[in-house]
């Protein structure tokens, strides 16, 4: 989804597109907590229930809260845009998730993607060693078997990962790091 395909200005016909409906929930929560709207659960409901309606009506609502914040605020409507599946750099994806996910939450997305790929790493570990003949076979296997997640390692990673310090280093921020829209300076 791109910034386009959400109306800037007053809306003359339906706008085109097709979306799965967890995509224009996405839409509809980071344009609301973009203005600064926090969400309750019943209210999260509700933004679920409205992502299921067709997307010319999700576009035009979105449309309506980014515009009537830019009126609110004199600010230019932020982009709430959704990072493309093919596209976006992994920068771009965690700042789109720390928009939407408390930070709690984040971390465990972190470290379910961290887990798995240090297990796969200590499986790799494991066949690399299992050849009868490799050396130091029992110790790789006891350090494989160490920071598995799957036999008791890690978490990994244990603390919040953000694009914004350090590449992605721990985030100094936790709790409440948001990232900041990029400025029309930035490339």
């Amino acid at each position: 989804m791109t910034t386009t395909e959400i109306p800037d200005g007053p809306v003359h016909k339906p706008p085109a597109g097709f979306y799965l409906a967890e995509a224009q929930y996405e839409s509809v929560t980071s344009t609301l907590a973009a203005a600064g709207i926090e969400l309750g659960e019943y209210e999260q409901g509700v933004a679920a229930w409205l992502s299921s309606w067709d997307w010319s009506t999700v576009a035009v609502i979105v449309s309506w809260i980014a515009r009537a914040r830019a009126a609110a605020t004199g600010e230019t409507a932020p982009s709430v845009a959704l990072p493309g599946r093919f596209d976006a750099t992994p920068a771009e994806v965690d700042q789109h998730l720390r928009r939407i996910l408390a930070d709690d939450v984040h971390l465990n997305y972190q470290q379910t993607i961290g887990g798995l790929a240090v297990a796969e790493a200590a499986h790799d570990v494991r066949m690399e060693v299992a050849l009868p003949d490799a050396p130091d076979r029992k110790q790789w296997q006891e350090v494989a078997d160490f920071v598995d997640p799957r036999l008791h390692g890690g978490p990994y990673p244990r603390k919040l990962q953000c694009s914004q310090h350090n590449g992605f280093g721990p985030c100094p921020g936790t709790p409440g790091c948001t990232p900041q829209e990029p400025s029309k300076d930035t490339p």
